[in-house]
């Protein structure tokens, strides 16, 4: 008789012993010693970062001792570097820009130009105003450059006209059309350019004096005072001067001025 065959029913899955089931894939020893390495190196370079910052935050090498002064002539480099206010400070607190306006505020500077380098080096270029006159006032004597500003006088230039105000006020203009700098001083540019026009005329000429009527006028040497107003016009004021004392001369008259300050209307005051 053939015996009967018995089917024994296939396990599923989940009849699987559970330590069979829950397989663990484990990394090589060598990847997972990796990520750990790294982990290491990424904090120490945070911490180093950190470090570094502390050094140049702390570390008087990068504040500033002194700066670089180029483009100056008269005014001591010295000056400039006290007038930056950037002594003692980080180099990393350092505006460029902020630092080249403050600089130039300095009556005696045109521009300036701020540059900063590593690790505390900072360099200042600047442009100075150039003298064109030299202007009395209550006995303190100033430069005043060709575009009327006021300034400070560094030095004796025996080629500059000093020009004398009998007056009791500068004569000032207005720096601009709306004058948004309130605090600058400007003479009248036609003041410096009638100066420097009769000096060119009159090479002999060293001193001028300033009357806020009359303008401009010089202790002539034949023994009277004549006036020739301001602006670029001395030339033909000059031509009639020399006319009226020809004239003068002629008839034995002796003036004790002449003033052509109005060329069309010249006159002359005769002396006792």
């Amino acid at each position: 008789m053939r015996q009967p065959s018995i089917h024994t029913p296939a396990r599923s899955p989940s009849s699987q012993p559970a330590a069979r089931r829950k397989r663990r894939i484990r990394l090589p020893l060598s990847i997972a010693a990796g990520r750990f390495g790294w982990r290491w190196v990424s904090g120490g370079l945070v911490v180093g970062i950190l470090v570094l910052g502390i050094i140049v935050l702390t570390n008087g090498a990068f504040r500033v001792a002194r700066a670089e002064v180029g483009g100056v002539r008269y005014v001591p480099a010295e000056e400039i570097f006290a007038q930056s206010d950037v002594a003692g400070v980080h180099v990393l607190r350092i505006d460029p820009e902020v630092v080249a306006k403050r600089v130039a505020r300095s009556p005696s500077l045109d521009s300036a130009q701020v540059l900063v380098r590593w690790p505390a080096r900072v360099i200042i270029i600047v442009r100075e105003r150039e003298p064109a006159i030299v202007w009395e006032q209550g006995g303190a004597q100033y430069w005043v450059d060709g575009r009327g500003n006021l300034m400070l006088m560094r030095q004796y230039i025996p080629s500059l006209v000093r020009v004398v105000n009998e007056g009791d006020a500068i004569p000032f203009r207005c720096p601009g059309p709306a004058c948004p700098d309130e605090g600058t001083v400007t003479i009248d540019p036609e003041v410096v350019l009638g100066t420097q026009h009769l000096k060119t005329l009159r090479e002999n000429i060293d001193m001028l004096y300033y009357d806020p009527v009359r303008g401009l006028s010089y202790q002539d040497g034949r023994g009277w005072r004549g006036y020739f107003g301001v602006g670029t016009d001395m030339d033909f004021k000059l031509a009639i001067y020399e006319t009226l004392v020809a004239d003068l001369e002629t008839r034995g008259l002796h003036p004790v001025y002449i003033d052509v300050s109005n060329p069309d209307a010249p006159f002359y005051r005769l002396g006792p």
